[in-house]
């Protein structure tokens, strides 16, 4: 067995649904429903049981994160959680929740995981009363509780393809997602080195915007052998853009204020018309896009 692939962050999506309706949501969660339920059945246990047993040999994470969507929505999901906690793939198991959902749970959830993260949002506050139970019960339980407060968001996904190479370039390589928090996905039998890439490709299929779903050439194949570590830290060190890239703003796009999104914007995909030229902010794109060009640093 050959040397494992050592990495910050992992997460697995177990819904890609979610009970808010977030605007620029970067996982695109409102705009999955019952239209997506092939996409969405790559969500499976046993699939996910025998994936984590086989990049568990092969790479060791600091933190694991379930997420979605939300994750609590999913019936089974301390079943996921049992098998992050049995695989040992990493330091420590994270939910990221936005807390609706985690005052019904079971104790046995809070005796999964490590930290809890809560998604607080100004447009659709969680209650003060409940981010209070939630604290007591980590302390109970002795698990870390983070609260990350977004009282804005930063446009990402776009419909329409950057034509601009050295733009995307320019994104790719001052992308904080990429290169500052590190975090990658687990997804469908792929590892990707960016944790929007699994849903952009599919979504603008869905659309017809593009002809075929590239997601699957954007991640590495999860495969059992003795040079997968090693091939999994060459992929992850890639200094190219992925294809996916094309279609989002890094870290540069504008930052708007939290909302959440009506049915008929959801029903109309709003998210597919926006384009690169209205949705970045044209002065810290070249403030940081000039800073790596002239040092190179990430």
């Amino acid at each position: 067995m050959g040397q494992k692939c050592l990495v910050h962050k992992l997460e697995y999506n177990v819904t890609h649904h979610c009970n808010l309706k977030c605007d620029h949501c970067d996982h695109l969660s409102p705009f999955f429903g019952p239209k997506d339920n092939d996409f969405n059945s790559s969500i499976s246990l046993a699939a996910f049981e025998k994936q984590i047993g086989i990049l568990s040999r092969h790479l060791h994470s600091e933190e694991f994160l379930i997420l979605g969507g939300e994750p609590l929505l999913h019936k089974n999901v301390l079943d996921f959680l049992r098998l992050v906690k049995a695989s040992q793939i990493c330091e420590k198991s994270v939910l990221v929740t936005n807390g609706f959902l985690l005052g019904s749970q079971d104790d046995e959830l809070f005796r999964l995981v490590d930290k809890i993260t809560i998604s607080f949002y100004p447009s659709q506050p969680l209650k003060k009363e409940a981010i209070e139970k939630a604290r007591e019960r980590c302390r109970e339980h002795s698990v870390e509780l983070q609260i990350f407060d977004q009282p804005k968001f930063s446009m990402s996904i776009v419909g329409i393809k950057n034509e601009d190479d050295r733009l995307v370039n320019g994104i790719f390589n001052t992308c904080t997602v990429a290169w500052t928090q590190r975090c990658y996905a687990l997804h469908d039998g792929y590892v990707y080195r960016c944790s929007r890439a699994p849903f952009i490709a599919y979504k603008l299929h869905k659309l017809n915007l593009i002809p075929q779903d590239f997601s699957k050439e954007d991640g590495l194949k999860l495969e059992d052998t003795d040079d997968f570590g090693a091939r999994a830290q060459e992929y992850f060190n890639r200094t190219t853009p992925l294809k996916s890239c094309s279609y989002c703003l890094g870290s540069v796009g504008k930052r708007v204020q939290h909302r959440q999104l009506s049915k008929t914007e959801i029903q109309d995909e709003t998210w597919a018309r926006h384009s690169i030229s209205e949705s970045i902010d044209r002065t810290k794109a070249f403030r940081r896009i000039a800073l790596w060009n002239w040092f190179k640093v990430r």
